[in-house]
């Protein structure tokens, strides 16, 4: 992940709640600013409730996943890049 790192003075123009387009001068968009949170006691509420123990066992009897850079590459071979 390529990080930015924010001068001081332009910090408070980054705190906002929800994700945010990143323009410059012109209006041209440069990106997508998405903050970070900490998981809230609703997160929890929704995991525990949303997903079953027979799912969490599954999951941890699947089996190591791919890195991701097989996945990539087998997508690019697919589609193209």
């Amino acid at each position: 992940m390529t990080q930015i790192t924010i001068p001081a003075d332009l910090v408070s123009t980054f705190v906002v709640t929800e994700p945010t387009q990143v323009l410059d001068e012109q209006g041209k968009l440069l990106g997508y600013y998405t903050p970070a949170r900490e998981a809230t006691d609703g997160d929890y509420e929704w995991a525990f409730r949303e997903v079953t123990e027979a799912e969490i066992e599954f999951s941890r009897n699947s089996g190591p996943g791919r890195p991701a850079g097989e996945v990539l590459a087998e997508l690019q071979r697919k589609y193209g890049s």
